[in-house]
């Protein structure tokens, strides 16, 4: 009991009042004083903790905490300067000072890591320097994107419009080719008997050209199909498609020799017009393009390959060289002449927008001498229609000042 005598009670000590003589003035100066500080120290943590409140992501609130309770026991402080005026309880305030020490010990040591955090904290004018900057590049995103959408409309009516002029030029040139094929044909049966070896000569290229023309303009027509018909989807047996392709170049396998080898092929969600296409002119191409006596080895694969099936196309042709791989895509873009290998150089184009259609993609592995491989695929799903990009507007935050 002597121990929390001493230390609530005077232990023999003398108030601060003695000291002043217990002068009303003096002793009112030092009240009034000291009442002052203790409230201006008493109000900062509560504006602190206001603060805190109403700010919730404010940063380092463990550092608010702790200079809260230092700024609070100062104040304490005052409060004993007063009440030791009157009651020496000296023990006690000498506690409370000791608890304020080791606040603010405490207090600057976690204050001085966070230094350098505090300084690189933008400042008013920076921030507001940056937000200017935001808006000027949102404005900056804004224009190019209204520029991009004006360039995509007018990209999309010319593609249009160019589809229209392919299909109506092809579909037009039809009728004059009928003709000149027909009167070539009637010209060769008629008069082959007053023609010499050149005039027969001259007509047999006439109707080489007319084939040619047919096949182009064909091949043209195809091509200009695939981006305005919508893919007709369903349960397709990519087996009996290959089948149908084997039978329609019975003649051309038959002729070569060629071996064309399929098994286990799965049933996928397809078009199949499409993916006939596909096949034909990969099989086609397989057995066109092989070396002089050498009978064409074709071997149709598929694989699963995430949520899709991968068709390959590989044969023992002539092959190519790795920098053709993707030129090949090309329209009317050929490797050989046509005295060497006959075509139009359209088909890889059309099977590429046919895959691409579907949502696959399609390449070539291939080496001169080694043959080709042709790998494609066929998405589970069609592929979904892209959204509108948000717009820069509103995708980018200014920083609060």
């Amino acid at each position: 009991m002597s121990w929390i005598d001493s230390l609530f009670g005077p232990a023999g000590l003398m108030p601060h009042g003695v000291c002043f003589l217990m002068r009303s003035d003096l002793i009112a100066l030092h009240v009034i004083a000291d009442g002052l500080i203790a409230f201006a120290y008493f109000s900062i943590p509560v504006t602190l903790l206001h603060f805190a409140r109403k700010k919730r992501d404010v940063p380092f609130k463990h550092i608010l905490a702790l200079f809260a309770a230092f700024i609070l026991l100062c104040g304490m402080t005052h409060i004993f300067g007063i009440w030791t005026i009157w009651r020496p309880v000296y023990y006690f305030e000498g506690v409370v000072k000791v608890l304020t020490a080791i606040v603010s010990v405490l207090t600057a040591i976690v204050l001085i890591p966070l230094v350098p955090q505090a300084l690189s904290m933008r400042s008013h004018a920076e921030l507001e320097a940056i937000n200017r900057k935001l808006e000027d590049e949102v404005q900056r995103r804004a224009d190019a994107e209204q520029q991009l959408r004006r360039t995509v409309t007018k990209l999309t009516q010319s593609n249009a419009e160019l589809e229209r002029f392919a299909y109506i030029a092809s579909h037009d040139l039809q009728a004059p080719l009928r003709t000149i094929g027909s009167f070539t044909g009637l010209l060769g049966k008629r008069y082959a008997d007053t023609l010499d070896e050149g005039g027969r000569e001259y007509l047999e290229f006439i109707q080489d050209g007319v084939t040619d023309m047919r096949a182009l303009i064909s091949d043209l027509l195809e091509l200009s199909r695939v981006n305005s018909a919508e893919p007709r989807i369903e349960t397709v047996d990519s087996g009996e498609i290959v089948e149908r392709v084997a039978e329609q170049l019975h003649a051309d396998l038959e002729t070569s020799g060629a071996v064309l080898e399929y098994q286990d092929l799965p049933t996928v969600q397809a078009d199949a017009r499409a993916l006939q296409q596909i096949f034909q002119n990969l099989i086609s191409n397989a057995l066109k393009f092989q070396p002089k006596d050498q009978a064409p080895e074709i071997h149709v694969r598929a694989e699963r390959a995430g949520q899709a099936w991968r068709f390959s196309v590989q044969d023992n042709g002539i092959g190519m060289s790795p920098d053709n791989r993707e030129k090949i895509f090309l329209v009317f873009k050929r490797l050989h002449t046509t005295d060497e290998f006959p075509g139009t150089g359209i088909g890889l184009s059309l099977v590429q927008k046919l895959v691409q259609k579907r949502g696959g993609e399609i390449s070539v592995d291939s080496e001169p001498g080694r043959g080709s491989r042709f790998s494609f695929d066929i998405p589970d799903a069609l592929p979904e229609e892209p959204e509108a990009a948000p717009s820069s507007a509103a995708s980018a935050t200014p920083v609060p000042a």
